[in-house]
């Protein structure tokens, strides 16, 4: 990448926190804390994610850990 590269708005960490927060509280996309990114941001990150296999193979390595 070059310096003059767009750079996040928010932090990968807090991302991953907001999709968190959605798996623990069991809740809809719209209905996350302000405090976190937006909706919109987590939501799309964590679709990318599923869609390229990455929850799934990062349960399988838990389960494999686990056995």
């Amino acid at each position: 990448m070059t310096p003059d590269a767009p750079q996040r708005p928010y932090l990968l960490r807090e991302v991953f926190g907001g999709a968190h927060w959605i798996v623990h509280a069991g809740a809809t996309w719209r209905m996350m804390p302000h405090d976190l990114p937006p909706w919109r941001v987590v939501y799309e990150q964590a679709r990318r994610r599923i869609d390229r296999g990455c929850f799934a193979r990062t349960v399988e390595d838990l389960r494999v850990v686990l056995r």
